[in-house]
């Protein structure tokens, strides 16, 4: 799997696209990528996976998802989308919303790229 991660300068919103077939290994790696990026402060970041395939199980979902409750930087992320085509990358997506249950991230998924990143870009606290 391949993973490009821009910021916005503005919003300092993290894009992250990723192609090719994802793996535990290569979710794992994207979002510690993610944390090491220079310029982005932890806001909101969205997770573009049109171009991806997951080839993980419930049980690994799972897993990324402990992973990243309990490795992310101390503040967790306001907002984090999913943009997912497949039935199959849209189901595993919305697990690993249900196996995260961290309450201080906003966290959807969504079919469409310009939705999730209006969506992400919203910082009022009615919003978040």
């Amino acid at each position: 799997m391949s993973v490009s991660i821009q910021i916005e300068p503005k919003t300092e919103l993290a894009i992250c696209t990723c192609s090719g077939i994802l793996t535990v290994d290569d979710a794992i790696n994207g979002a510690k990528s993610l944390w090491k990026t220079p310029g982005w402060l932890g806001k909101a970041s969205v997770w573009n996976f049109l171009e991806a395939r997951f080839d993980m199980s419930s049980p690994e979902v799972e897993q990324i998802a402990r992973f990243i409750l309990h490795h992310q930087p101390a503040e967790a992320p306001l907002k984090m989308a999913f943009v997912a085509q497949s039935d199959l990358e849209y189901g595993l997506s919305r697990m690993f919303e249900v196996y995260r249950q961290e309450h201080q991230t906003k966290f959807r998924v969504f079919r469409d790229l310009e939705e999730a990143l209006n969506w992400a870009r919203i910082f009022e606290p009615d919003n978040v």
